[in-house]
């Protein structure tokens, strides 16, 4: 389909969508109370966990430092594996590198440009230096000062503490955070590579290399220690999803789209644990008019002025963050009419297909194979299937959108691998998204789509969910 005629078939479902859309009046109020702390039972059998006792923010950062001490080994393995003899990160205020809370001690970093300087230097332990002026004792435990005077401030000089670890060290290849596709992996500008080319030297200069591959591994190795406490913050998003998927907040007529994502945030923020989503909160609304005995086609977010009917398919969108880690979650719900005490059947066969799915993902790809391997083994899983899968899932963990190998089929498109692969780690976390479409007969035959998004982890048996997929839809009345 050409670009116009997608355009004009958006507009028209934005169009179509609108005519729902109550205008002109003010929100209305959000609930004055939030649900008590314990689990919840609901009137169609459905109970809502506890929400998890999570760590405040002192205690989060005292189990960052115990990760970090692990991680720091981890890094020196893999530094030998990809054989980088010296990795240099640089951060800078208001442009910071996204791997520098997680190499470093978790603090608030300010100033103009802060340089981290990791080595080899053939024992077992990690060579780490840094610039940072304001070290705390527990920054010295990880990193050590440069090797250079400090100034009457206590700034050291940061160039010639570089060019004496040049000289001590000799790196053959030296890392850099450029040359990938992320910004995660990306994040050297390019004035601070100037300032190191001009720093070392051309001879250093021409010893630099991408750190891209370096950067991902780091990222995509799980410690055995991290699960549980993934775990906690996996349960607190379903628990909230699940609360803003009810009559908790929503009441039909009333309740608009936009309320959604302030109840997500509202309560991520009243948690008191620092966490904040990563991403927009947004849902999406999916409708059949009997009257006219047509379906107002999946947008995706919904405007935030819609209003919440009886008879809607609301789909929610949300993830956060807590800890250094971020979970990314999707579920859906119906809102029953007038009359109806249960879902329609059409709509729980297509929930069935989005479970197929779900186990297709369990059951078919191992660690070591890659991305694009993955993608053909679960495709085999479900061939043949009555419905149309997409695929378009993505690793988690430090970041919702985080490094490592995408497993993508849209529409089950497999005529294009990717360009750039990698291969599935055990342990690793992973966004299992994918939606699953089907024809629903109480709708004429029209298509639903169900989008589903679950966080799991990478095990020799293939993937283990954090928590158990939805089975049942979540109904509100």
């Amino acid at each position: 389909m050409s670009a116009v005629n997608t355009s004009m078939k958006t507009a028209r479902m934005v169009s179509a969508l609108s005519a729902f859309v109550v205008l002109g009046c003010s929100p209305p109020n959000t609930p004055a109370e939030h649900p008590p702390a314990g689990p919840i039972e609901l009137f169609d059998g459905r109970i809502i966990p506890a929400m998890p006792e999570l760590l405040g923010l002192r205690a989060q950062y005292g189990v960052r430092l115990g990760w970090l001490e692990q991680k720091h080994r981890v890094l020196l393995e893999l530094m030998r594996q990809h054989d980088i003899d010296m990795w240099i990160v640089v951060s800078e205020e208001f442009h910071h590198d996204p791997v520098m809370q997680y190499v470093a001690p978790p603090l608030h970093y300010t100033r103009r440009r802060d340089v981290l300087v990791f080595a080899d230097d053939g024992s077992e332990r990690l060579a780490a230096y840094s610039d940072y002026w304001r070290p705390t004792a527990d920054y010295a435990r990880f990193i050590e000062p440069l090797p250079s005077p400090r100034n009457a401030r206590g700034i050291q000089e940061t160039a010639s503490g570089l060019r004496t670890l040049w000289e001590q060290f000799q790196p053959e290849r030296v890392g850099l955070n450029m040359g990938g596709t992320r910004g995660h992996d990306s994040g050297l500008t390019h004035d601070s590579y100037t300032f190191l080319a001009e720093t070392l030297g051309s001879e250093a200069e021409a010893r630099f290399v991408s750190a891209a591959d370096l950067v991902e591994a780091y990222f995509d190795t799980r410690l055995p220690d991290e699960l549980e406490y993934y775990r906690d913050l996996v349960l607190a998003t379903d628990v909230i999803a699940q609360r803003a998927l009810s009559n908790l907040v929503i009441n039909p007529g009333e309740t608009r789209a936009a309320d959604i994502k302030w109840f997500f945030e509202e309560t991520i923020a009243e948690l008191g644990v620092g966490g904040r989503p990563w991403f927009e909160i947004h849902v999406a609304v999916q409708r059949f008019d009997p009257v006219t005995d047509t379906v107002i086609p999946y947008v995706h977010p919904a405007p935030d002025d819609l209003v919440f009917q009886r008879g809607d398919i609301i789909h929610l969108d949300c993830g956060f963050d807590y800890l250094g880690f971020a979970s990314d979650w999707q579920k859906v719900a119906y809102i029953l009419r007038d009359g109806e005490t249960e879902v329609p059947p059409g709509l729980v066969r297509a929930l069935e297909n989005a479970n197929i799915v779900h186990a297709a993902f369990a059951s078919a790809p191992r660690p070591g194979m890659t991305g694009w391997e993955a993608t053909l083994a679960i495709a085999e899983r479900l061939e043949g299937v009555a419905f149309l899968p997409s695929l378009y899932s993505h690793p988690i963990g430090y970041h919702g959108h985080a490094l490592g190998p995408s497993i993508n089929a849209r529409d089950m498109d497999l005529s294009s691998p990717p360009e750039r692969d990698s291969y599935l780690r055990e342990g690793a976390y992973r966004s299992v998204e994918f939606s699953a479409t089907t024809a629903v007969p109480e709708y004429g035959g029209a298509e639903v789509r169900i989008p589903m998004e679950d966080d799991a982890y990478l095990t020799s048996e293939g993937y283990e969910y954090f928590r158990p997929y939805q089975t049942e839809w979540y109904v509100i009345r």
